[in-house]
């Protein structure tokens, strides 16, 4: 991991000690080309944490884009979704 990333995953951890009580409610948001059939490799990600997902096309059908709800109980398991997500080619956070 790149001294950036770490530092970027650092300042969330603390952002989210901050702003959450824990557990708390928490939404992902990611984006992915539709035609790469990386949608199973994202939801695999949250397989076992009964997760309510919502997922809409662009208009052109080239992305999807996701809104992955979920119970969290620390920032760490916030932060390993997020590096398990960034294995995903092509995947934007948001």
């Amino acid at each position: 991991m790149s001294k950036s990333t770490e530092s970027f995953y650092k300042r969330l951890k603390k952002q989210l000690e901050i702003s959450n009580k824990w557990p708390t409610q928490y939404k992902f948001k990611f984006i992915i080309k539709s035609e790469k059939g990386d949608e199973k490799k994202l939801i695999e990600i949250f397989k076992d944490l009964n997760p309510k997902i919502d997922v809409k096309k662009s208009s052109t059908n080239k992305f999807k884009s996701f809104s992955i709800l979920i119970e969290s109980y620390s920032p760490d398991q916030i932060i390993e979704i997020y590096q398990l997500a960034s294995e995903i080619d092509g995947i934007i956070s948001l």
